[in-house]
């Protein structure tokens, strides 16, 4: 109990050593990002689970095969777009709030890997489209590297994100 105390107490002391506007400010930071994060976690997993899922089409007939395209089409609409979105908005407004760190190494080689998942993005979305009118086009292998692209994207940036290397 009484270290619980003296950790409260330090809290509040440092705390109150921060001007109100930067714990403000802070605390906004700390939003966006936590929206920022939700929508690359509902983004790449959505991207990775079609991958998957159309690397299976191949393999099914008649209307399992329909289902399975209609599924990822779903998907993708309302789980890349939408995670997506969110993940380039709070992204956008994390670099409006920090200026500074668009001048930073890391962060413009992570915009590059970013403008190449959304390459991936339009990709996957133009195979969906065309599997759609002939699901027969679908082949195993093209989804599984999409798959591997999607994920060493997604090191790549997380590396640069958290180690922050240059």
């Amino acid at each position: 109990m009484l270290l619980l105390r003296s950790w409260h107490l330090y809290l509040r002391d440092a705390s109150a050593s921060v001007p109100a506007e930067r714990r403000r400010e802070g605390i906004e930071l700390g939003w966006l990002l936590v929206f920022h994060l939700f929508g690359v976690i509902f983004w790449i997993g959505s991207l990775l689970l079609i991958a998957s899922l159309l690397a299976r089409v191949s393999d099914e007939v008649g209307v399992a095969k329909e289902r399975f395209i209609m599924i990822a089409s779903s998907l993708f609409f309302g789980g890349c777009n939408i995670g997506g979105a969110f993940a380039i908005l709070f992204g956008i407004l994390l670099m409006v709030m920090e200026p500074g760190v668009l001048h930073q190494g890391w962060m413009q080689a992570k915009l590059v890997l970013v403008f190449i998942l959304l390459g991936v993005h339009f990709r996957l979305h133009r195979r969906i489209v065309a599997l759609t009118d002939n699901p027969s086009s679908v082949t195993h292998f093209e989804f599984r590297i999409i798959h591997g692209i999607v994920s060493f994207l997604l090191l790549g940036i997380l590396a640069l994100s958290l180690r922050k290397p240059f």
